[in-house]
């Protein structure tokens, strides 16, 4: 009876890691992915006036995107800063304003600025920050 308690479990473990290399085998989540294209992040005070390449956007086979990029305050104020809800270009559906949409401002002036689609749009001419066209 052990050896077959035991059997059993052997190939129930083979089956789960069949079925994990399979899952990890799958074409990727995403559609397309870009990355070190010019975007422009807020400073501070809130002006989108630094432009970097350290950026990175995905467009999921869902269709929605994610932007990220990641620039340096040069002049930094010793304060935490949040900034929301704005309008931001995208590199693949174009202008997003998402209520998700944040750059955060660290103390030291490190500018982190993540944009989605999901389903919300702006006029072309709104976006200040995100992807530069």
């Amino acid at each position: 009876m052990k050896k077959l308690a035991l059997l059993a479990t052997l190939v129930a473990a083979v089956a789960v890691s069949v079925a994990a290399t399979n899952a990890f085998a799958a074409s990727p989540a995403f559609a397309n992915q870009s990355t070190g294209f010019a975007c422009v992040v807020q400073d501070h005070t809130g002006s989108p006036s630094i432009l970097t390449f350290q950026s990175s956007d995905t467009l999921y086979n869902s269709g929605k995107e994610q932007l990220h990029c990641w620039g340096v305050d040069p002049s930094p104020d010793g304060a935490y800063h949040e900034y929301t809800g704005f309008a931001c270009g995208l590199v693949y559906t174009g202008i997003s304003f998402n209520p998700a949409n944040k750059n955060t401002i660290s103390k030291t002036g490190a500018s982190a600025l993540t944009c989605f689609n999901d389903g919300f749009s702006a006029p072309a001419s709104s976006a200040s920050v995100g992807a530069v066209r």
